[in-house]
């Protein structure tokens, strides 16, 4: 893995894990004309499981696994680092396969978020969650994007920053941190430059095709949540013809801009009331699978995903590039002069760095490859918003509704990512089921 050490406020998702059996496939950008033969060789998921369970004695917590262990098989799937030299350096992409309770009349595949989550897990976390009907008679696959979970990664470990997060943030320091993340950034970067700068949503996107092509799929349906959307998005708008039903909950900004999000952002968190004690994760207190909360889940992903930090890095800069200290600092420095520098200690974006006023990808070597929308509209489309939440405010969902099209649904809580757990559960597997828009 590729680990640049920094904040992680603003993570959402399941666990990680290892990985099976590898395959070669023929290119993404081949368009199959007739249904494609499944190449996915299935394998047992026992290393997988053992190491999940493991990890959760540490924890204290019972495994996801536990008592999926007869339908979930792994497997891996081949796909190009760099889709303009198909036929160059392959990336290993691990998966799981959650066979459905009836005969299979369809695949799902699901994206928890981060970015950098592994994803291998989710599909039985869905099965243990109200919204276990979706496991009866749909194939989930669960995938750990490149670069996260049992996939290709690299490792850096980079050089821990002597700031004090809990010290005074001035101009100075503040400049001082980014240059320090600037260094640390480029020093992770050059150990391989060509991966990183390939750790991109739009070939994370690739990968989701080829995963459809090995499963021997003409069309897929996809559910995704928080950094999952934005993948979603993507995958919709490059392969729309392959996208059966997509399901998005908390969807994230498409105008990918930084000033405008953290503005989006921060008017909520004001709007919010104050959070109890004990409840700082947005998920805390929706109900999980049987003794598991899901903040403690989301606590787990965050000590054990091995790719989680550093993937969640190069993605977040590789779609927004580099960012300037001082134009950071200023932009924090007007936003607290209007909402009061308390409140901009409670807001975060994947951009941000460590330290208020800072960003993750100072010093950035690559440009920017934000979302590429095609500006058609979908009817196959289901956006999800929670009415109170303030990782991904539900104006992000209603811009995202004006310009992508869709059935739009606004869950009444204040909870990131929670559909699964809501009171709109039900609504949610009859959209992946049936294609009934949501109410």
């Amino acid at each position: 893995m590729l680990l640049f050490h920094r904040d992680m406020r603003y993570i959402i998702g399941s666990l990680a894990g290892a990985s099976a059996l590898a395959l070669t496939l023929t290119s993404c950008a081949e368009v199959t004309t007739t249904q494609p033969e499944a190449s996915i060789k299935w394998a047992s998921c026992d290393s997988f499981t053992a190491q999940v369970t493991d990890f959760y004695k540490l924890m204290e917590m019972p495994s996801p696994t536990d008592g999926y262990e007869d339908r979930l098989q792994c497997g891996e799937v081949s796909v190009p680092l760099n889709y303009d030299d198909p036929k160059g350096r392959q990336l290993t992409i691990a998966v799981t396969k959650l066979a459905p309770e009836n005969e299979s009349t369809g695949y799902v595949l699901t994206n928890p978020g981060g970015p950098g989550l592994e994803g291998r897990t989710f599909p039985v976390m869905l099965a243990a969650s109200p919204m276990r009907a979706v496991t009866e008679d749909l194939t989930l696959i669960g995938i750990d994007s490149r670069g996260t979970g049992g996939s290709t990664t690299v490792s850096c470990q980079g050089e821990e920053s002597d700031v004090d997060p809990e010290a005074a943030v001035t101009e100075q320091l503040a400049l001082a941190h980014a240059e320090h993340t600037a260094q640390r950034n480029q020093g992770c970067v050059d150990l391989d430059p060509e991966y990183v700068e390939q750790l991109t949503t739009q070939n994370i996107a690739r990968d989701l095709d080829r995963v459809r092509e090995a499963l021997g799929a003409e069309k897929v349906s996809y559910f995704g949540v928080s950094w999952g959307t934005e993948l979603g998005m993507e995958y919709l708008n490059a392969f729309p013809d392959r996208v059966d039903r997509m399901l998005l909950d908390s969807v994230m900004d498409v105008r990918q801009d930084i000033t405008k999000s953290l503005d989006d952002i921060a008017a909520a968190v004001a709007a919010a009331p104050d959070p109890e004690p004990g409840t700082e994760d947005d998920t805390e207190g929706a109900e999980g699978a049987e003794g598991t909360e899901p903040g403690d889940t989301l606590a787990a992903a965050e000590t054990f995903a091995p790719g989680s930090f550093d993937t969640r890095t190069a993605i977040t800069c590789n779609a927004y590039g580099p960012t300037d200290a001082k134009a950071v600092w200023d932009d924090h420095g007007a936003r607290t002069e209007r909402l009061g520098a308390d409140l901009q200690d409670r807001t975060a974006h994947p951009v941000s760095g460590e330290l208020p006023g800072t960003s993750a990808c100072a010093g950035w070597p690559f440009a920017a490859q934000p979302l590429q929308l095609s500006g058609k509209k979908f009817d196959n489309l289901q956006i999800v918003v929670h009415s109170g939440e303030t990782v991904t405010p539900p104006v992000w969902g209603e811009r995202a509704h004006e310009l992508l099209g869709g059935s739009f649904t606004v869950v009444q809580n204040d909870q990131h990512g929670s559909l699964a757990y809501s009171d709109k559960a039900e609504e949610a597997v009859q959209f992946l089921v049936a294609g009934t828009p949501m109410k």
